[in-house]
């Protein structure tokens, strides 16, 4: 099992949470919001509550890449979710209608909203893509990212968030050639209780250059059967460049008034680095 004695965080005074009090907000430091000329954000399904509350702090220039999810999409899963309330109200499944109606207008809601934020010419960009292995239709690299026009990331200081569902273990490795633009990142690591070697190597690969910032349990994940790791931890790294005086956290985790249960109807995970 990983040992969660590397991940303490360092002493923070500047941290601060941006997006919703729920799944997909995050933590990072209010000097990496000053630095970040550029955003970019890989994996965003249904929820870019941090991309806007990234940019209601600072206007940079955001791109988000998704393969899984567009305006299209989103209407046509609304319109999906529509039919379906019909069907249930005729069967007079009254509850089942009820969910489907509230898809239905959730989902609405996300078509437009989603079409606002990325065509608005507010600085923000969606590229339908994953973050991959390869260029294809589907997916694209970090070095095609950074040096073939797709962003902004080689003309200033980039900010990474990343949750893409277990490719962050074949993907970072691409990232070292670009640890100088990258002021920080917030990544969601997956799987801890199969890929904790290939986790471990890439904390080994970013802690040369990167302090970590903040540390948090995602509590969907629940812990690693007959320990008290958990299988789902979100990561907050700093350049180092950034930090001065570096000396290890004394915050009990997670950190009140900061961290929030993913699932609200659970109990947040502590974290023990003793």
């Amino acid at each position: 099992m990983y040992d969660l004695k590397k991940l303490r965080p360092i002493r923070m005074d500047d941290l601060i949470r941006i997006g919703r009090n729920a799944d997909g907000g995050y933590i990072l430091s209010r000097r990496q919001i000053a630095q970040t000329e550029v955003l970019l954000s890989f994996g965003i399904n249904e929820d870019w509550s941090f991309e806007k509350a990234f940019l209601a702090k600072k206007k940079v220039a955001c791109f988000a890449f998704d393969y899984s999810v567009s305006a299209e999409i989103f209407a046509t899963r609304s319109a999906e979710h529509l039919l379906l309330m019909l069907f249930y109200l005729l069967k007079c499944n009254i509850p089942k209608a009820r969910f489907h109606g509230g898809r239905w207008r959730n989902l609405r809601r996300k078509s437009k909203d989603f079409k606002r934020f990325f065509h608005a010419g507010n600085g923000s960009r969606f590229v339908r893509k994953f973050l991959g292995e390869e260029d294809s239709d589907r997916f694209i690299r970090f070095d095609t990212i950074f040096n073939a026009g797709e962003s902004d990331a080689g003309n200033g200081s980039v900010f990474i968030k990343m949750d893409i569902e277990n490719w962050e273990y074949r993907t970072l490795p691409q990232l070292l050639p670009f640890f100088d633009k990258i002021n920080g990142m917030v990544i969601e690591f997956h799987l801890l209780d199969i890929a904790e070697k290939k986790f471990e190597e890439i904390i080994n690969l970013l802690s040369p250059r990167f302090f970590i910032a903040h540390v948090h349990a995602n509590n969907a994940g629940g812990y690693i059967h007959r320990s008290n790791l958990p299988v789902l931890l979100e990561i907050t790294f700093i350049n180092k460049a950034l930090v001065a005086c570096p000396e290890p956290s004394i915050l009990h985790y997670p950190v009140e008034g900061l961290d929030f249960p993913n699932i609200a109807a659970k109990e947040d995970i502590p974290l023990e680095f003793d």
